[in-house]
């Protein structure tokens, strides 16, 4: 969880932090370099993002108190969120999405978070659930709140794409939560 993280959130965060630092540009020349590697590192994000989810929830099974048991519905849970896993990624793959573009497509970007907010919904019911596991399922929806604040507004007001960072920061937080538990 921890490398997916760290992975993904770097080719995500760097790009938009030095865009940021070094402002507005009037070269064409950059402002496509800016976009394509703004554009990469949403990409990567995005995929590595969604594994970080088909992740967590297996870690999950392995807490103390439930470690070998199966509930009612988990290998279930577990088949959509791998489901909704790969219908995300195939959408992150399609070229209509123009991750190299600074102009690129809002609906695609709506499109292929569907799934991944299906994902964050079925992490948190579980979480709360099976587990009462509140502090987690809190982090996981605030992740999500910062995450979809940089999908709807990102493009039009660069500096929503900052918002990484604090759900980069719920991350860290359920990494150690987890840690502290296994």
């Amino acid at each position: 969880m921890a490398f997916l993280l760290g992975c993904g959130d770097a080719f995500h965060l760097v790009p938009r932090i030095l865009g940021n630092v070094h402002g507005e540009t009037d070269d064409p020349e950059e402002q496509r370099r800016r976009a394509f590697w703004l554009g990469l590192g949403n990409l990567v994000s995005s995929i590595t993002m969604t594994g970080f989810y088909i992740l967590l929830f297996d870690a999950m099974t392995l807490m103390p108190g439930v470690e070998g048991q199966v509930h009612a519905g988990q290998s279930v849970a577990r088949t959509v969120l791998v489901a909704l896993a790969a219908v995300r990624v195939a959408l992150c793959l399609f070229p209509q999405n123009r991750w190299f573009s600074r102009e690129g497509d809002r609906t695609w970007g709506i499109r292929r978070n569907v799934p991944f907010v299906a994902m964050g919904v079925i992490t948190v019911l579980y979480l709360v659930v099976w587990y009462q596991e509140w502090m987690l399922a809190g982090l996981v929806t605030l992740s999500f709140a910062c995450y979809m604040g940089v999908v709807l507004y990102a493009r039009d007001k660069p500096m929503m794409g900052m918002l990484m960072i604090p759900k980069t920061i719920c991350y860290i937080c359920v990494i150690a939560i987890m840690l502290g538990r296994l």
